[in-house]
């Protein structure tokens, strides 16, 4: 029986992290087409996230995509290339402690 996903292109941000990466195996076992998007950022130890991506290299209905969400020349091309059925963002900055320590107060 076909799941609703079989099929449905879906762009996943925050492939590499620990929810993006979950979501986007589960995603990949009901049939979808998933373009992960991650910049694979140092914040925390990037062979973990690279170890992730390795799982879904054989899967031909996977495509990573290398690219910080906020880059506002490539991202334009990416949706332009892709006709996506869904978006997901999952991308954000881990660590509580970080943002904290590296508020920008509006005033």
């Amino acid at each position: 029986m076909a799941s609703f996903y079989t099929n449905k292109k879906i762009l996943v941000s925050g492939a590499a992290g620990f929810i993006g990466y979950h979501l986007s195996k589960r995603l990949l076992s009901e049939g979808a087409h998933v373009v992960g998007l991650d910049n694979l950022n140092d914040y925390y130890d990037v062979g973990l996230k690279l170890d992730r991506m390795r799982q879904f290299q054989e899967s031909d209905q996977f495509t990573f995509v290398k690219m910080d969400l906020a880059d506002r020349k490539y991202m334009p091309t990416l949706f332009a290339e892709n006709q996506f059925d869904c978006v997901v963002n999952m991308a954000a900055q881990a660590g509580v402690r970080y943002s904290l320590k590296n508020s920008v107060i509006a005033v």
